[in-house]
Formats: structure tokens, sequence, C-alpha cells
């Protein structure tokens, strides 16, 4: 009896155990116990969302799991959910008379780990609903899964039809893989993708996250917010991509690993055109960008980037742009239409240029290399057609072997830049050749070439020119110096002036050669210059209240008689004398008369 009642008191404990769990147990079902419940969770809780897992399908409503397909293991095709579904969730629009089917999908897909889900040919035409709400909008996303679409047009549209979802919408579709997953995109068009402002970047339209992987291929990409971005992805391959009309940034390229570039185009993009960073030792190569609103490659922070065969085309804000770039190489670039070609700044930045192929207006400068650089080397390539066509404001840079035509000022050293040296540089055309301001020291010009200005060829302020070989031609004046210098076997010819020195200045000159229109050396009250084994010609040879002093085997003539322009002057004056010799011979001779029976038809 006593056994009975212990056993009586046991059960009653148990079930009233019992009574007050079961509702905790339903409650924690309801909010966490169901992964697909949790996954809607973690996912912003969109209103409607199907969880993809190998063998399974939830549908989740507000919270709910309101019902779950079995689809076969492996890879799910598209085609199988827009039959199996529901219209509601993923089906298929009606038919146009002798189209083909096209896909609607009216809900968030999260792809969960182990899941691959195909976008294929057999549905070629896939639309993704807009919401109005990040909520109500639609998205396929997923970690440690793959998204493989091939063939595809993929297209945001508006909730009540096909046409496309406005740029500002909250709940515009985008594509997003991360934490390890894999997506793949194959001749496709993808069109309209990506939230509006104040979304997350990874919304932005087509997204590669932290360690992803995949590829996009002969595929195009336009009116997405950002068409591609790769943020810590991992060997991502993009091969002849195009990316047009983006609302901010056409490609984003931020932190990823392995990333292999092969034919990428952007065009039109609202922002830069590619921006590159926060990789090391990458390597890029063409990239065209044309159109853009902001620059056409802009590289932030990094060590060891190399840029080859990249072309910019009317792009607003610059070609290419290089900010804190340590040990980069921009190899062959290619840039027309700017204000400005290629720019570099930036605590720290180092880098080489070579064989550029500039292009400009009328403002900005083809090479601008800023005060706050560590330093630069320019080597061969052409530059035409700026305001400025190397501009030096920066420390320790080296230009070798460039030819600038057409610019407003060949060459501009300004500011407190230091240690440039020119080496067999052209310049050809514009206003002036070099310039270089007073606060610059350490300038060297080895072996210039300057021809064609309108003003002035070398002018200097600069305390400590040294210039070495070279030519200047065709200037009004050719050397202008406005600080101390010293010139060695420099040639100047077709200058109305040959040299000009302001008052004060020091020089020293050793093997000129001036052949000059009107002045040879003008030399201000107080500047003194000597001159070694030189020889200068002009009709004023010496000038001026300063001190030429003349040293060695010095030569100062008049220039040569043009005797050739001497001989056509007579020439053309004994014709003159000759003709009207003749026709006062012959002013009394009668004009022939034509015959009264012939008639002048002409």
């Amino acid at each position: 009896m006593r056994h009975a009642a212990r056993v009586a008191s046991a059960a009653l404990a148990a079930a009233t155990l019992l009574a007050a769990v079961a509702p905790a147990a339903h409650a924690a079902g309801g909010t966490g116990g169901d992964p697909d419940v949790a996954a809607w969770q973690r996912s912003g809780r969109p209103d409607r969302l199907m969880v993809i897992r190998p063998g399974t399908v939830a549908l989740v409503s507000h919270g709910s799991v309101v019902k779950r397909l079995y689809p076969q293991y492996g890879p799910l095709p598209l085609s199988w959910l827009a039959a199996n579904a529901g219209g509601e969730w993923i089906g298929y629009a009606p038919v146009k008379a002798g189209g083909s089917k096209t896909v609607r999908i009216n809900t968030a897909v999260l792809l969960a780990p182990g899941a691959t889900l195909q976008l294929g040919r057999r549905t070629p035409t896939v639309l993704m609903t807009a919401g109005k709400t990040a909520a109500s909008g639609t998205w396929i996303r997923g970690s440690r899964a793959t998204l493989d679409i091939d063939g595809v047009t993929l297209a945001s549209a508006a909730a009540d039809g096909p046409a496309p979802a406005p740029a500002d919408l909250a709940g515009r579709p985008y594509l997003a893989m991360g934490a390890g997953g894999r997506m793949t995109i194959d001749d496709a068009e993808v069109t309209g993708l990506g939230r509006g402002a104040g979304a997350p970047a990874r919304e932005s339209g087509v997204t590669w996250g932290r360690a992803a992987t995949g590829s996009a291929t002969g595929s195009t990409f336009q009116g997405d917010r950002t068409g591609l971005r790769l943020t810590r992805s991992t060997g991502v391959k993009l091969d002849k991509v195009t990316v047009k009309g983006a609302v901010q940034d056409g490609v984003v390229l931020d932190g990823d690993r392995g990333t292999t570039v092969r034919g990428l185009t952007v065009e039109g993009s609202g922002g830069n055109g590619v921006t590159v960073g926060g990789t090391d030792r990458r390597s890029l190569s063409g990239v065209t960008t044309s159109d853009s609103h902001g620059t056409g490659i802009k590289a932030t922070a990094q060590h060891g980037l190399t840029l080859t065969a990249t072309a910019s085309h009317h792009d607003a804000r610059g070609g290419v742009r290089l900010i804190s770039c340590v040990s980069c190489v921009l190899g062959k670039p290619v840039v027309d239409g700017a204000s400005s070609a290629i720019s570099v700044s930036g605590q720290g930045a180092r880098v080489t240029v070579r064989d550029a192929r500039l292009t400009g207006g009328a403002d900005g400068a083809g090479v601008t290399l800023a005060a706050d650089i560590a330093g630069a080397t320019v080597i061969g390539g052409t530059i035409s057609g700026f305001d400025r066509g190397i501009a030096i404001g920066g420390p320790d840079v080296r230009v070798d072997g460039t030819t600038v035509s057409g610019a407003g000022t060949g060459v501009k050293i300004y500011g407190h830049a230091s240690d440039a040296a020119l080496n067999s540089v052209v310049v050809h055309g514009g206003r002036a050749g070099v310039t270089a301001s007073d606060a610059t020291r350490g300038v060297v010009l080895t072996s210039v070439r300057i021809s064609g200005v309108s003003r002035k060829g070398l002018a200097s302020a600069s305390t400590g020119l040294t210039v070495t070989g070279g030519s200047v031609s065709g200037a009004l004046t050719a050397v202008d110096l406005g600080a101390s210098a010293r010139l060695e076997k420099l040639t100047v010819s077709d200058a109305r002036r040959g040299m000009h020195l302001a008052s004060g200045v020091h020089a020293a000159a050793e093997g000129l050669d001036i052949l000059a229109e009107r002045k040879g050396i003008e030399a201000d009250a107080g500047a003194w210059i000597s001159i070694t084994d030189s020889r200068v010609r002009a009709p004023t040879a010496l000038s001026g209240k300063g001190t030429i002093k003349r040293l060695g085997h010095t030569e100062v003539t008049l220039p040569p008689f043009p005797w050739l322009g001497f001989a056509a002057l007579v020439a053309l004056t004994l014709a003159v004398l000759l003709q009207t010799i003749h026709q006062v011979r012959h002013r009394r001779t009668p004009r022939p008369r034509v015959a009264a029976h012939v008639r002048n038809t002409a």
C-alpha cells in the first residue's frame, strides 16, 4: 500500500512537470527549435523565405513553415521549383505567343550548406520580384552552397508586372554568396539588381563575399546598384564580362584573394568604373572603362599592384587614380577624353608608369604626381592635349624617354618637389616646355628636347637647376632663369631670345650653342653668368645690365647671313623688273581683232 502511494505520488509529480515543460517546449519549437524558422530569423525575417537543403525545401511565411517539398538529392533545377512550389513562391509566368517560358521568383531564397541551385537554359528568363520594403523583397544567397546560373536572362521586376524595378526600392533583389559558397555565372544577362542607398554592401547587386569563390564568364550586368562586388572572396575568375550603367561603382574588388581578370569592360557607371583595394600583390589585365561619372580605375592603399593594358575612355574624373599605392606598376595604360589621365597621391605612394598613351582635353594633367607621394617613375609613352603634360609636386620623380605634345605646359615641377630628373624627354608644342617653381630643389634635365612652344622653352626659378645636353627651339624665350643654374652642351635655335637671366641670378654655362633671331643672352641688372667654350649668334648677342663673362673658346657673332633667302629675293625682284619692261615695250601694240564672220560663242 505504501509502495502504491509512492508510485502515485511520483506519477503525479511527473504529470505536473510534463504539463509545465510542454508549453515551453512548444514555444521553443515555434521560435528557434525548427532550423528553417531559425534560418528565417537569421536572414532578416523576410515575408517569404524558401530554405533549400539537400533533399528538402521549406517554405516559410512570416516565421511559420507552411509547406515542405522533397526533391531528389543533388543539384536542384529552378524548373523543378517552378513546377512544384506554387506561383506565390516560384512559378511560371503566362507564356507569350511564340515565346519561351518565364519563371518568376516571389520569395527570398536561402541556400543552406551543401545545397545547389541551378538556373539553366530550361528557364531562360527569370524575373525576381522587387518589394517596396526590405522584408518584401527577394534575393538568393547562401553559405557553403552553390549557385549556378547558365544561359539565363535574370532581371528584377516590379511587384505588379514585368516592368523593371526602380533603382531606389528597398526591396530590389540581389545575389550574394559567402562563407565558402560558390557562384558561377556563364553566358548570362543580369539586370536591375541591388537595393537602394543605405542597404548593406552585400545587397548591392552580385556579391562574392568572405571565402566565396566561382566565376563570371561571357556575361553582362546592367543597371545594378554595383555591377559586381568581390569582398574577401577567394579565386574568383572574371572573363569577358561587361558591366553597364551601374548606379554606383561598376566593379568593386575589396580584400579579395586570387582574383583573375581577363577582358573586363565597364561602361557608364554612376561612380567609379572599377575600385580596387585591400589586397597586396594583385595583378589585373585587360580592364576597360568608359563614360564613368567618377574615375575609370581607382586603387586605394595596397602594395604591389600591377595593372597591365588598361584603357579608360571619357571617364569624367580621370582615367586611373592610385592612392597610397606602394611598389605599384601601371603598364601600357591608354586614357583619352579625361581631364586628368593618371593621378598618384597618398602617403608612401611609389608608382611606375610604363609606355602610357594619354590624350586629353584642355584642362587637367596627363600624369599628376602629388606632393605627399614617396616617389614615382614615368618611362616612355606619349602624352598629348592636356593643360599640363606631367605635373610633378612630390619628391624623387624620374621621367625617362616620354614624349609630351600639344600641352599647355609640357612638364611642370611645382610646390616643394625635390630630386626631379628628366632624361631624354621630348616636349613639342604648347605654351611652355618645362617649368620649375622657386620652392623646388634638385631639378636635373638630361638630353631634354623642347620645340615649337609659343612662349618659353625652359623656365626655371628652382635653385641649383642642372641641364646637360638637349635642345630648345622655336620659342619667344628659349631659356628663362629666375634662380641659379648650370648648363652644359645645350643647343638653342629659332628663338627670339636665346637666354634671359633675372636680376640677382648667378649661372654657369659650358658648351652652349645659341642661335637667336634678336638677342642671344640677356642679363638683368645684378645677374651674372659665365659662358665657357660656347657660341652665341644673334643680332644682339649679349645684352642687359648684368655681367656676362666669356671664358675659353667662346665665340660671339652675328647670325649667319641667309644667302639662299637673299638670292630668292634678288630673283623675284629681277622677274618683276623684266615683266615691267615687257609691258612697257608692248603697251602700244594693237590688240588682235577677230574677223567679222567669226561668231564668239564662249
